[in-house]
């Protein structure tokens, strides 16, 4: 296998000290937040200056091959994804904006708008008006009805339009009488604008019916953002960086008359080339760590890589750690944060690690629960589950237990 090593001249193990590994925090950090990160460290650096990647690749998370972490809710990207693609106007958009999960990030924990669309149009590179259109396309379209509002009472007023309650005393009192029915004066509000009781009783009872939160039916939208590609050909695994997905680094060395490297020995400018230079060791400190870490995943790894529906071999962190010179639970969050990419699609890197099972080490818990489950859905007992597998009916029942659990959460 080959070796990618940290840094140069090191004597005896290559362990790495607290000292030494001084990219800790941005090898822990995922990529969709590098910039920020790194733009902190160098600060309003007169010599370099970092900004977002322009051809982030973005991809759904297949969580399906997550045996070990089955999803109670499903995913909003995956459930907008291909609502966002039907949607009329969509077609149009080309670069940034041309992406389903674009538009699905825009959206908080409860569905509702987490920008202004200003930044969204400043960040697609697409034009205000256009963005503003398609937005108020995907309010009519999407299901469940409320998402992409701006606010809770505009989240209500979209629910009652698609109903064809335009109008109706429902609507009437959450869009003129948002006021009062905030400080519990619906019925005072009513009598005072032409309403009677039992139309405000019923209006009530009908905004008691509508989701104030669409999007907590789903798991929280996110950009994946992979950092490594493993390049499949044939029986030949090949790992790189998307170089693409980097931060970008420009200097500023352009707007120094006669730049030289006398220039960097004067007093004021120290300070500005240190912090560059640290920011810089750092990121590449993460990237050929991460680098190290695909290049044994690779090896380690390598039918589930080729398959990534398989689920993987035995794998812990400890083991991977002990290869790679790091504790356990710096690859556990590395690895938890990271994203690879295999044949176009995303996924995170922890997919590749499962412990042993206690009662069968050749299996993994991951593979050892997804047979369980296929064989489950077969209508199979424990008993029979265990015969075939080579397990005791005590682990199979065991594990049957915790995948209910996780599904009914």
């Amino acid at each position: 296998m080959n070796e990618i090593k940290l840094r140069q001249k090191l004597r005896g193990e290559h362990k790495l000290s607290p000292k030494s590994f001084v990219g800790v925090n941005l090898l822990l950090a995922p990529a969709s937040e590098l910039t920020a990160i790194c733009r902190r460290l160098a600060g309003d650096n007169a010599l370099i200056h970092f900004s977002a990647p322009r051809n982030a690749a973005f991809s759904i998370d297949e969580a399906g091959d997550l045996y070990e972490s089955i999803a109670a809710r499903p995913s909003m990207d995956a459930e907008l994804y291909p609502q966002i693609c039907a949607c009329p106007g969509f077609s149009a958009f080309i670069g940034t904006a041309a992406s389903p999960l674009f538009w699905s990030s825009l959206l908080d924990a409860s569905g509702f708008l987490n920008c202004t669309i200003e930044e969204a149009a400043a960040y697609a590179g697409v034009d205000a008006a256009s963005v503003r259109s398609f937005i108020e396309r995907l309010r009519d379209y999407v299901e469940p009805a409320g998402l992409f509002a701006a606010s809770l009472s505009d989240s209500l007023l979209i629910q009652l339009r698609r109903r064809a309650l335009e109008g109706a005393p429902a609507w009437r009192l959450l869009s003129e009488g948002g006021e009062a029915l905030i400080r519990g004066r619906a019925a005072a509000w009513g009598a005072a604008n032409g309403m009677s009781s039992d139309e405000i009783a019923t209006a009530l009872r009908l905004l008691r019916t509508l989701d104030p939160a669409p999007g907590k039916n789903f798991s929280p939208p996110s950009f994946l953002i992979p950092d490594v590609e493993f390049l499949v050909e044939g029986e030949k695994i090949t790992p790189r960086l998307i170089l693409e997905n980097m931060p970008l680094v420009e200097n500023y060395f352009c707007e120094f008359e006669n730049f030289s490297c006398e220039t960097l020995k004067e007093k004021w400018l120290r300070g500005e080339w240190s912090a560059a230079r640290e920011t810089l060791k750092k990121l590449g400190m993460r990237y050929r760590t991460l680098m190290r870490a695909a290049i044994y995943i690779a090896s380690a790894q390598k039918e589930k890589i080729i398959s990534p529906e398989l689920p993987p071999k035995p794998l812990i962190y400890r083991d991977a750690g002990s290869a790679l010179s790091l504790h356990a639970s710096t690859v556990c969050r590395m690895m938890r944060n990271c994203a690879c990419r295999i044949r176009g699609r995303s996924y995170p890197m922890a997919i590749f690690f499962s412990r042993p099972s206690a009662s069968a080490k050749n299996l993994s818990v991951a593979s050892l629960r997804g047979n369980i489950a296929a064989m489950r859905a077969e209508g199979l007992t424990n008993r029979e589950i265990g015969e075939r597998l080579g397990v005791p009916t005590r682990t199979v029942a065991w594990h049957s237990a915790k995948i209910t659990a996780e599904r009914r959460r």
